[in-house]
């Protein structure tokens, strides 16, 4: 007997705010101790994406993609095109954005047609970009 479950946009919805929530409490204290707040405006960031997936808003999905775009630049600014440097800060943001991309497009939902092309796109720049980082810390 096989037992396939997928996940409903609300509860990935809810894993992000819980990620979001987590990445704003613990980056909290970064910037006490003399640092950028990057991940407590990235934990906030995420709880807003996240809210929005929450409401069922096409807008979460591109809060998302601004969030992950700000932290390539972020990342870039403070590391340079150094990949094992770049993997820790965007590798498992990227594998979240796939995954939030993966469940718009799988949804039973009454997603809308451009909303699942946007939902294609940004999953394909964020395999791009997971690529980049493992291409240039190989070579």
């Amino acid at each position: 007997m096989s037992y396939r479950r997928r996940t409903s946009p609300a509860e990935t919805a809810e894993w992000i705010i819980l990620a979001g929530a987590a990445f704003a409490v613990l980056g909290g204290w970064i910037p006490w101790m003399g640092h950028a707040p990057y991940y407590f405006v990235a934990g906030v960031a995420l709880i807003g994406a996240g809210i929005l997936m929450l409401w069922k808003r096409s807008a979460g999905l591109w809060w998302y993609f601004a969030m992950f775009a700000a932290a390539l630049i972020w990342s870039i600014f403070k590391v340079g095109l150094d990949g094992w440097s770049l993997l820790p800060r965007l590798f498992v943001l990227a594998l979240i954005g796939i995954g939030i991309s993966l469940v718009i497009i799988t949804s039973n939902s009454t997603a809308a047609r451009p909303l699942r092309v946007a939902a294609i796109i940004t999953a394909a720049i964020y395999v791009v970009a997971i690529a980049s980082m493992f291409w240039s810390a190989i070579s």
